[in-house]
């Protein structure tokens, strides 16, 4: 009897390494994943059977951390957007309608799944949201940051915006030139009843006269290198940007002109071939 109870704490063991396992390979996997992809990467070079395979994804799907999407007519295996899911140390993720209960010491931001980007099922939104969070965690002027502000170029569905503020940073302005993302945002916005923080404004960047301790864009490379000269005048004395969007091989072509203008890089992360970067000036 003990003999059997033994064997099936081993099975146990072994099935939750195997799903750690297949949940690394679907998160570093540079193309979306179907179960023909799972079966090469553990039946074909290990002893691993499909069943096995098998009864682990399904696993997975059961417990909601993996799910079946459909693209162009064939179906793919990828993370489940239907439960919380946290992405960095005090940031959780939700859809509105998810209980985010038993998350204690950190923060839940609902977003609806809408048109716009940034839901957090893309690396450059999670590394962005890394960032941010231990960024306001770093600094000794972080126990200050109910009087810092934010701006979130580019903002999508709000989400790195209301990140932002979540983490009790005290004002901050989205913007962007896409009216669907201006209304998901709002609306975003007032999920998480924070429309006496977060503005969301239509617009660009020279049209904003205020200066700025936190500046976010989750954007592509040369948009990110058109802005300098404009986010120059725009960022305080002592201020951190927050740069998501690029390639991985493109973050030195991003960093090199706001090197110029005072910034230096502090932290890069990267994932499935993207790149974040942290840049301060005036900061230690």
């Amino acid at each position: 009897m003990i003999t059997g109870v033994w064997v099936l704490q081993e099975n146990e063991v072994l099935m939750n390494a195997l799903e750690s396992k297949i949940l690394r390979f679907i998160d570093e996997s540079p193309s979306k994943v179907n179960f023909r992809s799972l079966t090469k990467r553990f039946c074909c070079s290990t002893d691993l059977r499909v069943q096995d395979l098998k009864r682990a994804v399904s696993g997975l799907i059961a417990a909601g951390t993996l799910g079946y999407t459909f693209h162009y007519g064939r179906s793919f295996i990828e993370r489940s957007l239907d439960k919380p899911m946290r992405v960095s140390s005090h940031v959780v993720l939700k859809p509105p309608r998810c209980d985010g209960n038993g998350f204690e010491n950190s923060v839940v931001v609902s977003i609806e799944r809408g048109a716009s980007f940034g839901f957090g099922d893309h690396p450059t939104t999670r590394m962005a949201i890394q960032l941010i969070d231990f960024y306001l965690h770093r600094f000794s002027w972080w126990r200050k940051k109910k009087g810092l502000n934010a701006i979130d170029l580019g903002t999508g569905s709000g989400i790195l915006a209301i990140a932002a503020a979540k983490l009790r940073i005290g004002s901050v302005i989205g913007i962007d030139t896409d009216p669907c993302a201006i209304y998901e945002a709002r609306r975003n916005v007032e999920i998480n009843r924070l429309s006496n923080r977060i503005f969301i404004l239509t617009g660009s960047l020279d049209q904003i006269k205020d200066t700025f301790d936190f500046v976010f864009a989750n954007i592509r490379t040369p948009t990110l290198i058109a802005i300098c000269d404009d986010l120059e005048k725009k960022a305080s004395d002592k201020c951190v940007l927050i740069f998501s969007g690029m390639r991985t091989e493109e973050s030195s072509i991003v960093a090199e002109p706001y090197r110029k203008i005072g910034f230096h890089m502090v932290e890069h992360l990267q994932e499935n071939g993207w790149t974040a970067l942290c840049l301060i000036r005036g900061l230690k």
